[in-house]
């Protein structure tokens, strides 16, 4: 079986017309290219080249079918070791958190950016609810996580990114010319909350705490987008972010209810 080396010789004797010329492209000596060449040619098992007026070498009937095959087979060679060099090797993998806002919102343009910055690092995604992600970083089972949380235990380092704007959202209509709603008004209707450990759940909790108002309070899930639709269908009102509900309140299918405005930090948490 033919060698790479053995190939890559023929093919450049054949090509530059001595094995002199051939022997200094590949940087070897003359007498190691004449070696290769004569075991192409004893594979083979006939001449590969013939001379013409006694002097020049010019490849042979079989030696141009060969030659052909080898300049196939080193273009290939050449694609492979090209798909190689372009190819970033992964050399670390970040483990990171992230609420399912951020998952929804800005977490693509964050991914393009590190593919663009930090191309040899894989991103490894994981979205459930802030408490939950602060509890894994704490644990080392991720490396950061993208959160909102308006407190953080001293133990957590954070950098803070900027914020995210929650309304309370009500069927189209619920609460027409009512203008600024007040939440014993708001506590008329069911209150569509993320479970307990959600930090809105806990900060609308305590809005009506001091309002003194119990509201009857559902607990609809952590999936923010199905809670709207819930809004929608007439199930209850709920404080949710409306950067995810931008385009059915422009298409009257939720009303923003001017009761206050809950905003959350959104923070990146490390390990300190």
């Amino acid at each position: 079986m033919l060698s790479v080396k053995q190939i890559e010789t023929f093919y450049w004797v054949a090509e530059l017309g001595t094995v002199q010329r051939a022997a200094d492209r590949l940087h070897i000596t003359q007498s190691a290219a004449t070696k290769r060449l004569q075991e192409v040619e004893a594979i083979a098992a006939e001449g590969l080249f013939e001379r013409v007026d006694g002097k020049k070498s010019i490849l042979s009937k079989k030696g141009r079918e060969i030659y052909s095959l080898c300049e196939k087979l080193l273009e290939s060679i050449e694609s492979i070791q090209r798909l190689q060099r372009d190819e970033q090797p992964i050399s670390q993998v970040l483990h990171v958190g992230m609420t399912e806002l951020i998952a929804l919102t800005w977490f693509p343009t964050f991914i393009r950016e590190m593919r663009s910055n930090y191309p040899d690092v894989l991103v490894r995604p994981e979205i459930d609810q802030s408490e939950v992600l602060r509890g894994r970083v704490v644990e080392g089972r991720l490396d950061l996580a993208l959160v909102a949380e308006p407190v953080l235990p001293p133990t957590i380092a954070s950098v803070e990114l900027g914020a995210a704007r929650y309304e309370w959202l009500a069927p189209h209509g619920t609460f027409k010319g009512e203008g600024n709603v007040p939440l014993d008004r708001l506590a008329t209707w069911p209150i569509l909350e993320p479970p307990r450990g959600s930090i809105v759940t806990s900060v609308s909790g305590k809005l009506f705490e001091r309002a003194g108002v119990e509201p009857n309070r559902i607990y609809a899930g952590t999936n923010d987008v199905v809670v709207g639709g819930l809004i929608e269908s007439g199930i209850g009102i709920g404080c949710l972010p409306i950067d995810l509900f931008g385009k059915k309140i422009e298409e009257n299918r939720l009303d923003i209810v001017t009761s206050g405005t809950t905003r959350f930090s959104l923070r990146i948490q490390i390990l300190p």
